[in-house]
């Protein structure tokens, strides 16, 4: 009885630590850093054809309050952002992005370089990768993307507060900078959806015309 007791306290104690820790913090510490390998645990893993923009939010939802007419945003588990949501069919896009964890997918889609998809946008990726996507790491796969076709472009918004945007900024700074846009955007990293609002992933062009005009 009393090693039953034991763990049944244990297993309680693990659902706890697992709930604590499922919250998005505010930009220094990503909890996509957190999420683990292969997994299909998505549920809307194809939008409508009449949809302009793909975008995939963060983790825990956070985002998804940009969901509106002409922009799709699948629903992804905490677990399923290394899963087919990525490659999710997207017929009428042209246009693909990804807030904070939701670079992963969004970095993934444009390795693959199946989407019909000619503009990417990165809000605020708030952590440093490294080498994760096999072996590559995130710049030198949106350089990769863009290299492969000269219409193509990569928009990267950011709070200055956050972390893992330095080395995509560093893009606008190559060979490949006239199809590079950056842009910083004051506020944590909780509140930069509601900042920036649908606009940026439907028209980015006339939100940064709006918004950061250089």
């Amino acid at each position: 009885m009393l090693a039953r007791r034991a763990a049944l306290a244990l297993s309680l104690s693990s659902v706890l630590f697992a709930v604590g820790c499922s919250s998005e913090t505010d930009g220094n510490v990503d909890p996509g850093d957190e999420i683990g390998g292969e997994t299909d645990d998505v549920s809307g893993t194809a939008c409508n054809p009449a949809d302009e923009a793909l975008f995939f939010h963060g983790l825990s939802g956070y985002g998804r309050e940009l969901t509106t007419s002409k922009l799709c945003v699948p629903r992804i588990a905490d677990n399923g952002f290394f899963g087919a949501v990525a490659f999710a069919r997207a017929d009428g896009a042209r246009i693909v992005g990804g807030y904070s964890a939701g670079r992963l997918p969004l970095v993934r889609r444009l390795a693959r370089g199946e989407g019909r998809e000619t503009t990417a946008v990165m809000l605020d990726p708030s952590y440093s990768d490294g080498a994760r996507f096999e072996g590559k790491t995130g710049p030198s796969v949106v350089g990769k993307w863009l290299e492969a076709d000269e219409q193509r472009r990569f928009v990267l918004v950011y709070s200055p507060s956050s972390t893992g945007w330095r080395e995509y900024a560093q893009l606008a700074d190559g060979p490949l900078r006239n199809q590079v846009r950056v842009c910083s955007v004051e506020g944590g990293h909780l509140e930069l959806p509601r900042k920036v609002t649908a606009k940026l992933f439907l028209d980015p062009d006339a939100w940064l015309d709006e918004r950061c005009a250089q």
